[in-house]
Order: structure tokens, then sequence, then C-alpha cells
């Protein structure tokens, strides 16, 4: 019952994340709220919060992947996506940031891929 008291609100609000910060939507895409619907969505963080924000967004991206869906063949990428978000953390200038957000958004094509994959791989 717990977990149907969880996800009837992620399915609502599921389609109102905002998963492309852009100038415009920073401050709703960098709160909390909406770093628990990526995280339940098994959506990456590529660095772009400002400071003041930045850990409350983790903090929330950390709850949301706590109910994230997965599957055994999905796990890799998750642990390859938490160390490439570490990395981009601590990045100190945008030509180190660049490449890891790239690998980035291929962990996480991969591992969305692998989640909704309907061809019996699990």
């Amino acid at each position: 019952m717990r977990a149907l008291v969880v996800l009837v609100p992620l399915v609502a609000l599921a389609a109102c994340a905002i998963d492309q910060p852009t100038s415009a939507n920073l401050a709703q895409y960098c709160s909390p709220e909406n770093a628990y619907l990526l995280g339940s969505q098994s959506r990456v963080y590529l660095g772009v919060c400002p400071k003041e924000s930045e850990a409350q967004f983790l903090k929330g991206l950390a709850q949301g992947r706590g109910v994230r869906p997965t599957k055994p063949q999905v796990e890799p990428y998750y642990r390859q996506i938490d160390d490439m978000e570490r990395q981009l953390l601590a990045a100190s200038s945008e030509a180190e940031r660049a490449p890891l957000r790239t690998r980035l958004r291929d962990l996480e094509w991969w591992s969305l891929h692998l989640l909704n994959n309907k061809d019996g791989l699990d």
C-alpha cells in the first residue's frame, strides 16, 4: 500500500518534471521537488545548478533515486552514472565537464532504454 501512496503522486507529476534546464527555467529545474522527480525517473544531473541550490537539488535527486525503477542489467549503468556525476561535481573547468556531460547523457539513454525494454531481456 505504501508503494501505491508513493507511486500515485509520481505518476500524476511525471509529466511535470523539467528535464532540460535552460536559463529561463533554471530555478524550477534546480528545485528539490524537480530533483526528486528526475531521480525517480532515472535521469542524470549535468551539474548546472548554482552552488546555493545544488546541495538541496542533490538531496532531492538522491531521495528520488531511492524509488526509481531498476533491473539487474541497469545497475552497472547506475553505478557509472553515480561515478560520472561525482567527477562532474569535482571538475574545475568547463573543458573537464563537457566530456563528462556527454558520457552522462549516453549512460542515461542506455539505462532508460534497458528499463523500458520489452523484449524479455529481464
